[in-house]
C-alpha cells in the first residue's frame, strides 16, 4: 500500500471512462457515416425517379439538403468531441503514469528503508555477539 493508491484508482477509473466515451463517439461517427451514405443513395434514387416523373420536387430537394446539412453538422460535432476526448485521454493517461511512477518510487524507498533497517539490526546483533565473545574470551584468559 502507498499513499498514492487511492489517487491511482481514481485516475484509472478516469482513463477507463474516457476510453468508453471515445468508443461511444466512434460508434456515433460510424452511425452518422452510415446514415450519410444511405442518404446519398436515397437522393440519387429519388433524383432518378424524379427525372422520369413530371412533378415538382423542390420542397423534397430542400428537405433532403437540410437533412444532409444536419448530418454533416452532427458529424463535425462528433469529430470535435472525439478530438477533445483523445486529448483528454492523453492527459489522463499521462497523469496515471505519473502517479504510478510516484507509487513505484514510494515502494522502492520503503523497501530500501526496510532492507537498511534489517541490515542495521543484523549488524547490531553481530556486534553484540562479538562483544559478548570478547568479554567471555577476556574472562577466560
Amino acid at each position: 500500500m502507498t499513499p498514492f493508491d487511492t489517487a491511482l484508482r481514481v485516475q484509472r477509473r478516469e482513463v477507463d471512462t474516457v476510453k468508453v466515451s471515445i468508443s461511444v463517439e466512434i460508434e456515433t461517427i460510424s452511425t452518422l457515416n452510415h446514415q450519410t451514405r444511405a442518404h446519398e443513395i436515397r437522393m440519387r434514387e429519388e433524383r432518378a425517379l424524379a427525372a422520369t416523373v413530371p412533378i415538382a420536387s423542390d420542397a423534397w430537394t430542400l428537405r433532403m439538403k437540410a437533412e444532409r446539412a444536419r448530418l454533416d453538422r452532427q458529424s463535425q460535432l462528433a469529430h470535435g468531441r472525439l478530438t477533445h476526448l483523445r486529448a483528454q485521454a492523453v492527459e489522463a493517461y499521462g497523469t496515471m503514469r505519473a502517479i504510478e511512477g510516484a507509487a513505484d518510487r514510494f515502494k522502492d524507498e520503503a523497501e530500501r528503508a526496510a532492507a537498511g533497517a534489517e541490515q542495521a539490526m543484523i549488524d547490531d546483533i553481530a556486534a553484540a555477539k562479538l562483544v559478548v565473545a570478547r568479554r567471555n574470551a577476556e574472562r577466560s584468559a
